[in-house]
């Protein structure tokens, strides 16, 4: 789904540009890096958090134990946004991301969309941008 992350990257470019967003991904991350250590420096400084949500994201136990966790743990404690994106049609009803509300509605994952994904991509940045506005 790695394709996904680059669309978002390339509609996030415009507000990355204008230095209004940063964005940060384990691809960054350069080979012979402490990639863990790099995972959690970059975590403790998010203030909004974009998950791609799909089965995969949902199966794995790393972003469960090192990654969404911790999130959560964070947003509850009111330093963290939380926006997840659907990505494929997956299980998010039986986890902890039913009690935050996705940028986009979840019964319309992006991979299900043709003529609109471009809009609801529009929609997402917009909205990432918003809640960097209010943290």
């Amino acid at each position: 789904d790695v394709d996904f992350l680059n669309q978002l990257r390339r509609h996030l470019a415009p507000f990355v540009r204008a230095g209004r967003v940063s964005a940060w991904s384990d691809q960054q991350i350069a080979p012979g890096s402490q990639w863990f250590d790099e995972i959690r420096a970059a975590l403790m400084k998010t203030k909004v958090a974009v998950m791609l949500v799909t089965s995969s994201f949902l199966a794995s136990d790393f972003v469960h134990n090192h990654e969404l966790g911790p999130l959560l743990k964070e947003a509850a404690a009111g330093g963290v946004c939380i926006l997840w994106v659907p990505v494929r049609a997956c299980s998010w009803k039986a986890t902890p991301l039913k009690n935050y509300q996705a940028a986009i509605p979840p019964d319309k994952p992006l991979a299900e969309m043709t003529a609109k994904r471009d809009a609801a991509w529009v929609k997402i940045c917009e909205k990432i941008e918003e809640a960097l506005n209010s943290h």
